[in-house]
């Protein structure tokens, strides 16, 4: 069930009623049910990976607090690589193995699951977090059904403690919490989804585009995987909030970052931080000297690569990142720039190398990619004829509309709790933009001309 759909929005609307009206003393069973059977929803497969997933890290996390006390990590390590060797047969296999993989038999949400369950197991063995003694809690924070499919990747301790506190209906909590729902809705749907029909049209056609056409499907690019992240971690913040529970906010404007090392610490935040106290800080972090500090960013952003997808461009991808920190940490360009002329300077020349990087994750052949930015960098022919890709001088204004719009309002949630101050509105004032922002979903969107309804890049990984 795509969270944008009229399935899932009845299912999430029966479920926050069933919710709330049944008994606190059944509430964490009736949340575990309702996990049970969105799971199931994206298969057998999948759904019974996840039991025995759960289970496992269940098992893990008692063993491992009984063991932790004679340091050894010799339980760790297993659970580590039996978690990784699942992860790496469902997903990996075809990109060492391309006779013989099982990719197209992947759980759904098996990226996300899997560092979650690692995390469990690592923080319970290193004594941060006290093992769970009911299988039901490991259930439900593998399962929770807002975050399962794309993340952000919630934290144990966070959700256990969130988990063991009592939920009651709350108007003003749950109004918050649709209104975020509501926002990630509009960004997918009616934004991200439309702007991929531009985007599509070009690449598909990129031979015959001009350098000039190509930029603007690389730029219109970087606010499509943009908006299309950031639409599902609304939806899912929102939904959690509605349920009663808080997750960490997981894009904070990352197209204002100065810097690759600021973009990533605005960028999918749970992910980035989660690399950084997982594998960055054990590898030695930069506590060993410059060399091995930037063996550690390269390991980390060679993880982070192949983490997002089995493709070699993914890898690709991941280096390009790692080796622009090294070079801005030896150049000093990772130091904030005092003048407010260099600043915006840093933000452009930014987003520029960031909008470069995408193509190698919207094009997985790493030739074609690279045969794209050639034609693009080498040969910028600036003629824009939309005429020949079908694309419309109003369609392309539209989406820059678009845009304009959701810069504005990411530069004023930067400063400001937006979903606060419109709560604050007159009624009729708010219940204006609803029917607004409805209007728009169902001509723009669903109903739209030429629309299609595509599915979260994220539940891909």
């Amino acid at each position: 069930m795509q969270p944008t759909s009229l399935a899932f929005l009845a299912f999430f609307l029966f479920s926050l009623f069933l919710y709330y009206v049944i008994p606190h003393r059944i509430q964490r069973y009736v949340l575990a049910l309702i996990n049970l059977f969105y799971v199931s929803t994206f298969g057998v497969l999948s759904l019974i990976y996840l039991l025995i997933a759960s289970f496992a890290v269940y098992i893990f996390g008692m063993r491992l607090s009984k063991t932790r006390r004679r340091n050894t990590g010799s339980d760790l390590i297993f659970a580590i690589c039996l978690f990784v060797a699942g992860l790496a047969i469902f997903k990996y296999s075809r990109l060492l193995f391309p006779f013989l993989h099982f990719s197209w038999l992947a759980p759904v949400g098996i990226s996300f699951y899997t560092f979650k369950a690692i995390s469990y197991c690592v923080d319970v063995a290193k004594g941060r977090l006290e093992a769970e003694s009911s299988y039901l809690n490991c259930w439900l924070y593998l399962s929770f059904f807002p975050v399962f499919t794309a993340g952000p990747i919630n934290r144990p301790k966070s959700f256990f403690a969130q988990l063991k506190k009592r939920r009651t209906w709350k108007p003003q909590r749950v109004e918050a919490g649709l209104i975020r729902t509501a926002f990630g809705c509009f960004e997918k749907v009616v934004i991200a989804d439309n702007l991929l029909i531009l985007i599509d049209s070009i690449y598909l056609q990129w031979q015959s585009a001009s350098g000039g056409l190509l930029w603007v499907a690389m730029l219109l690019y970087s606010f499509q995987i943009y908006l299309d992240f950031d639409a599902y971690s609304n939806i899912a913040i929102g939904l959690s909030r509605c349920l009663g529970f808080k997750i960490e906010e997981n894009f904070k404007t990352p197209y204002l970052a100065e810097n690759i090392s600021e973009f990533w610490r605005r960028w999918h935040i749970s992910l980035s931080s989660w690399l950084r106290d997982y594998i960055y800080i054990p590898l030695g972090g930069n506590r060993k000297g410059t060399s091995k500090k930037y063996r550690n960013l390269i390991i980390v952003f060679l993880i982070s690569g192949l983490w997002h997808g089995a493709s070699w461009s993914f890898v690709f991808w991941g280096l390009f990142h790692g080796l622009l920190q090294i070079v801005e940490q030896l150049t000093h360009l990772s130091k904030k720039a005092s003048n407010s002329l260099i600043r915006c300077l840093k933000i452009l020349l930014n987003f520029i190398l960031v909008t470069i990087s995408w193509v190698f994750f919207k094009v997985t052949d790493i030739h074609q990619a690279l045969a794209m930015l050639q034609k693009a960098l080498f040969f910028p022919s600036f003629k824009i004829n939309l005429s020949v890709l079908k694309i419309s001088p109003a369609e392309l204004m539209i989406a820059l509309f678009f845009i304009s719009v959701i810069i504005i309002l990411d530069m004023l949630r930067s400063h400001t709790n937006m979903i606060k101050w419109f709560r604050k509105r007159n009624l009729i004032i708010r219940f204006f933009v609803y029917i607004l922002l409805f209007s728009t979903f169902l001509i723009l969107g669903v109903y739209g001309t030429g629309y299609d309804a595509n599915q979260f890049i994220y539940i891909q990984f």
